[in-house]
């Protein structure tokens, strides 16, 4: 089962909780991970080459850090670029139909203030976008709580949360 993971994270430098993650991820067999930021300085997103990744997987991941109960904005573009009708929906738009779907992420909101009616709220949009687009949602892994004003566990946290996603991925085997 190959998996590819869509990192996005408009200030990278500062999160040590991605950072972690990535880390771990990184050493997982049959992982791709985009980093847009890497890949696309520039915003100008290579279409034919991401869809190419989204043909080739069997599972795809979102992992980003919650802006404001939304995700980062060159996940956004990415999505309006790259879930194109004719491909990810419309007419001959089956080409991630049957895919599974993570939607993993992180948040410096604390636990405490995650009440499941807000959580439901903040990822509405990208299930809502994963299943128009046919995929098989398969819920998120999430980190709560990961600001470095508050959080001094944030690299144990984000290895933890790695941990986690890996598991999971393991069960849709």
């Amino acid at each position: 089962m190959k998996t590819v993971i869509l990192f996005s994270h408009s200030y990278q430098t500062g999160s040590n909780t991605n950072k972690a993650i990535l880390e771990v991820l990184k050493t997982a067999g049959n992982v791709e991970i985009r980093n847009l930021e890497e890949l696309y300085p520039d915003g100008k997103i290579d279409v034919a080459t991401e869809q190419a990744a989204l043909v080739d997987a069997d599972t795809v991941v979102f992992q980003h850090p919650v802006f404001w109960f939304s995700m980062p904005p060159l996940l956004k573009r990415w999505m309006d670029e790259v879930l194109q009708y004719g491909f990810a929906y419309g007419t001959g738009g089956d080409k991630l139909h049957g895919k599974k779907f993570i939607h993993s992420f992180t948040t410096g909101t604390a636990a405490e203030k995650m009440t499941p009616e807000l959580l439901e709220v903040m990822t509405a949009s990208i299930r809502t976008s994963a299943v128009f687009c046919g995929m098989d949602y398969q819920g998120t892994v999430h980190s709560f709580g990961q600001l470095p004003q508050t959080n001094p566990n944030q690299e144990a946290d984000g290895r933890n949360h790695a941990q986690r996603l890996l598991e999971r991925l393991a069960r849709l085997a």
